[in-house]
């Protein structure tokens, strides 16, 4: 006989039948000179409900036990990555898986358990799939008491999604300058005639310089244009924006009812924990005076 092999028969058993198996292999045990065996034995603490269901779970089907672990194990990657859309993706997973084997272990016991008890199985197969070590802990088939889940993913993929990205401004174009219109070149005086003796002679007249035409202006049409499309791009960055504010105003409104929501939860868990606690030392006395009596008989 061995402490691991009489922890498995125990933990397989029915709750109803954990208190009479553990004292007799304690006894047995005893008998056999190993006392040390025996008080490690007499130590092992009889499920809870939930603790009892989960554990019929882990021993039954331990397939759904390691996707548990795996799926934990793609979340905390995600997480250090900032994935966002992965992230999203495996929260939903993350939801579901735990809720369908919450209720798949609830219908391994003998009737239908209450609400607290499912509560309980769905927090403890949560905190599996969030911390390795619970993980570890449901594997092995011998849970005492619920577990809590930990906070290692709470408020899931809601500031891990790109930032909303800012309506990016295009300068307005300015009307490009109208072309100067050319200079007429002045016209040079004549020249003077030169005074001689001999009789002047006409000088051939001098062409004036040829006057360069303006060149024609650009259509007016232009200008419209351009205002049309600078006034289309101010109507755009307006809805942008006014799209910008309402997402955020949106987003705070969902945060702070997420807060109010976890704020209740905390409570709740707290009482919980107390109830728990005040149950599991009741039951404790219930075994002690069990096996008090199982000694006299």
């Amino acid at each position: 006989m061995d402490f691991e092999s009489v922890a498995d028969e125990l933990y397989e058993l029915d709750r109803d039948e954990f208190t009479t198996a553990r004292d007799r292999r304690a006894s047995e045990a005893r008998k056999a000179g190993d006392k040390d065996l025996a008080a490690r034995i007499k130590g092992l603490r009889k499920p809870t409900s939930a603790a009892w269901l989960v554990n019929r779970l882990a021993r039954g089907r331990p397939e759904d036990v390691a996707e548990l672990a795996r799926l934990g194990d793609d979340l905390r990657r995600a997480h250090s990555e900032l994935a966002g859309e992965d992230l999203r993706a495996l929260s939903r997973r993350r939801h579901e898986l735990v809720q369908s084997l919450t209720d798949r272990a609830a219908k391994l016991g003998d009737g239908k358990p209450g609400e607290s008890v499912v509560r309980e199985v769905y927090d403890t197969l949560d905190a599996a799939l969030t911390d390795p070590g619970s993980a570890r802990a449901v594997t092995e088939g011998r849970l005492t008491s619920a577990l809590r889940p930990g906070d290692a993913f709470a408020g899931d993929w809601m500031a891990v999604g790109p930032a909303p990205a800012r309506p990016v401004e295009k300068p307005e174009p300015k009307p490009r300058p109208k072309k100067p219109e050319p200079r007429a070149e002045p016209k040079r005086p004549e020249q003077a005639e030169p005074k001689r003796a001999e009789p002047k002679r006409a000088e051939p007249k001098r062409a004036e310089p040829r006057k360069t035409p303006p060149e024609p202006e650009e259509p007016e049409r232009e200008e419209p244009r351009r205002d049309d499309e600078a006034r289309r791009l101010r109507e755009e960055r307006h809805r942008a924006r006014d799209a910008l504010s309402k997402a955020r105003a949106a987003r705070n409104d969902a945060a702070r009812e997420l807060r109010l929501a976890e704020e209740a939860e905390a409570k709740a868990r707290k009482r919980t924990m107390e109830a728990r606690k005040r149950f599991e030392a009741a039951d404790e006395r219930v075994d002690d005076a069990e096996a008090v009596l199982s000694e006299l008989l």
